[in-house]
């Protein structure tokens, strides 16, 4: 049996943006019976919803409540929705992000930098990257996911004296916005 990772992704967005929407609307508790009967324009067969919630539980993206039979989007679910999200929307500043993770955390370093690159910073030098977009704020969460909070330096400016560098950087990006 082959696995179409495309699919299998394409559902997981699916699912976890239902969940999201529920938060949106300031709904505490989503059971699964609720997410059945928004999930039936996802693609696939609809019998397979709870195997697909089943999936993202194990993968850490939702938390069941057994007891409530009630679903929450995770941190890592709510990562998974930003670096997936097409949303390229740019007010003006500039998200920075410095870190310097040490040799023993490399694969978390690595993970972190590939969670980055997906929200669109990019390495303007060695140690400091940068992004213009919105969403791009949502670093906060990766690294409280990824419990690096004393190893990175987030910072939004407004003015810099690296603009036309970074506008040079992001040119396609930006040109899109227009």
């Amino acid at each position: 049996m082959s696995v179409n990772f495309e699919k299998t992704k394409e559902i997981t967005v699916a699912i976890l943006r239902e969940i999201s929407k529920f938060l949106d609307e300031g709904v505490e508790l989503i059971t699964f019976d609720d997410i059945k009967r928004k999930l039936d324009h996802i693609p696939g067969d609809p019998r397979r919803v709870p195997n697909n919630l089943w999936s993202l539980e194990r993968r850490g993206y939702i938390k069941v409540d057994r007891a409530s039979n009630s679903v929450k989007l995770t941190n890592k679910g709510k990562i998974k929705l930003v670096e997936e999200s097409g949303s390229f929307e740019v007010d003006g500043k500039w998200r920075m992000l410095s870190f310097d993770i040490p040799e023993d955390l490399r694969n978390k370093r690595n993970q972190f930098r590939r969670s980055i690159k997906r929200i669109g910073y990019k390495q303007v030098q060695k140690s400091l990257w940068a992004c213009p977009f919105a969403k791009a704020d949502e670093i906060e969460l990766i690294i409280k996911e990824m419990k690096l909070e004393k190893y990175t330096a987030y910072l939004l400016v407004e003015k810099t004296d690296i603009d036309s560098h970074l506008k040079t950087l992001f040119h396609a990006e930006l040109m899109l916005e227009k």
